[in-house]
């Protein structure tokens, strides 16, 4: 069991079918950047395949600070200016504070 709390960010959403292709290569350049990042520990983009259209981000990060800094970065910040026109509604997106984790 490990006790150092981490954070998660979670993100569910759905693009629209015009913007489908764009969002996956905008994402696709986005994950490895952020990989880069001192404070990132993974960082996942899932089609859902259940659910025409809908996707979804699963970050692992060290800390709240390292997240600050990653949507200060510049291409965070081009990603997030273009993301809300390319979903349907809004999006839900979750920071959660995890103090213990257990493999199972």
């Amino acid at each position: 069991m490990e006790n150092e709390t981490k954070y998660i960010i979670s993100g569910e959403f759905k693009v629209k079918a015009e913007y489908r292709q764009t969002l996956i290569e905008m994402s696709l350049k986005l994950i490895p950047l952020s990989m880069q990042e001192a404070g990132c520990i993974s960082y996942s983009f899932l089609e859902d395949k259940a659910r025409e259209g809908h996707f979804l981000f699963f970050e692992r990060w060290r800390s709240r600070k390292d997240i600050a800094l990653h949507f200060d970065k510049p291409y965070f910040m081009s990603f997030a200016n273009e993301f809300p026109n390319m979903i349907e509604g809004d999006a839900t997106i979750e920071i959660h504070q995890i103090t213990t984790t257990e493999t199972v």
